[in-house]
């Protein structure tokens, strides 16, 4: 798969876990859970999608991007006079309140490490066809003996 390919699907993929990962992490922080162990299955779901973008041969715009979206959100709830939670419906203010405080800053921090390397960036190598065998030179065999006449 050429780069550009694998860059454009690996930001679909991270346009497509960004959602998935901050729904996952807002139901575990909201309490709304009808059960406890349906939270703990949301946190794990969106730690899989986590840990998908970050060890996989996606492109690391993957997990540049919810990355960079995490970072912001962590960091615009340490901004002082900053008030995002207006731009929130009400229900969610707290959850969001809870998330920027607890799990965006080391989230973003994963996301954004898996993104530094370089080998991510990079294509997978292509093994060189093997070359042609040259053709050897079939030695030639050795002369025969001579032939002694015979007496009969």
């Amino acid at each position: 798969m050429r780069n550009g390919v694998r860059h454009l699907l690996g930001a679909g993929a991270g346009l497509l876990a960004t959602p998935l990962i901050a729904a996952g992490l807002l139901y575990f922080a909201s309490g709304r859970a009808l059960a406890a162990w349906i939270a703990v299955a949301a946190l794990g779901a969106s730690m899989v999608v986590v840990g998908v973008l970050s060890g996989s041969r996606i492109s690391p715009i993957g997990s540049l991007v919810p990355g960079l979206v995490l970072a912001v959100v962590a960091g615009l709830a340490y901004v002082p006079g900053v008030r995002v939670a207006g731009l929130l419906p009400a229900e969610y203010a707290e959850p969001y309140a809870r998330l920027a405080g607890t799990w965006a800053l080391p989230l973003a921090c994963v996301l954004l490490a898996a993104s530094v390397f370089p080998a991510r960036w990079r294509g997978a190598t292509r093994p060189e066809p093997p070359a042609e065998p040259e053709d050897e030179a079939v030695p030639e065999p050795p002369p025969l003996p001579k032939r002694i006449p015979s007496r009969y």
